[in-house]
């Protein structure tokens, strides 16, 4: 199986010593790992960083470069701090904040200006997957967010359909899409991708996001449209973590 790029986003989650803890116990992997981590955590985890076991990557980033935005954080604060990849779109964020595809294309341009990798977040929600949507939430998404963008080559794509992520379950048993739903999505965004960019962007790493844990990582992974995953819950306990980085 070909190396996958598996995230771990803490979200709003750990404290300052226990981050550092799970720093300190992840295993090794010949995997590509990287942790999402809260603002407040990231400097702490940058010495962490210089060992290679993982890189260090922010939850959102400010659609501004600088200026009196209060509470905001900017693209060359992150890259200062030893960022090199960021999260942007995130479902979440969409949600509870709001986010435009305009201001996530923003915050794209100014990650790239920085040199720091975006992690885009697309993915439809349990109406759009209702009414037979998932194309056109996923086409509007992702050229939303790519609009103006000439070379897109540094931008890893995180599918993560809204309706299979853990926090938007209802249910107690939480589950993840089918391998149908993740095929067809991942081959229908590269289809995008390649018609949009060029051959040369059929390369760009699209990961799965949505109730990824260590009893079915092993599957999604062995699927070859996957390149990696979005880690939540999964993220917050070490143990299970390293199951699924070993895979």
């Amino acid at each position: 199986m070909s190396k996958k790029i598996i995230i771990a986003n803490w979200k709003m989650n750990l404290s300052i010593s226990e981050a550092l803890r799970f720093a300190k116990n992840l295993a090794r992997s010949t995997n590509q790992v990287i942790v999402a981590a809260p603002f407040t955590f990231l400097a702490s985890l940058r010495d962490k960083v210089k060992r290679g076991d993982f890189r260090l990557a922010a939850q959102d980033v400010s659609e501004f470069e600088v200026g009196a935005y209060t509470g905001d954080v900017s693209a060359k604060m992150l890259k200062e701090v030893g960022c090199s990849y960021c999260l942007v779109g995130h479902s979440e964020r969409r949600i509870y904040h709001h986010e435009t595809d305009s201001q996530i294309n923003l915050k794209i341009k100014n990650l790239l200006k920085y040199k720091i990798k975006p992690i885009l977040c697309i993915g439809e929600n349990e109406e759009q997957k209702a009414r037979g949507q998932m194309s056109k939430a996923l086409k509007e998404q992702l050229l939303g967010a790519l609009a103006q963008i000439s070379d897109p080559f540094q931008i890893i794509i995180a599918y993560e359909p809204v309706w299979a992520i853990s926090t938007f379950q209802k249910s107690a048993k939480k589950k993840a899409a089918s391998e149908k739903d993740i095929v067809l999505a991942h081959l229908y965004i590269r289809n995008l991708l390649v018609q949009f960019f060029g051959k040369k962007a059929g390369g760009i790493k699209i990961l799965y996001g949505g109730t990824v844990n260590k009893k079915n990582s092993a599957e999604i992974f062995s699927l070859k449209q996957v390149d990696g995953a979005l880690v939540g819950n999964s993220s917050l306990k070490i143990s299970d973590f390293n199951a699924i980085i070993k895979q």
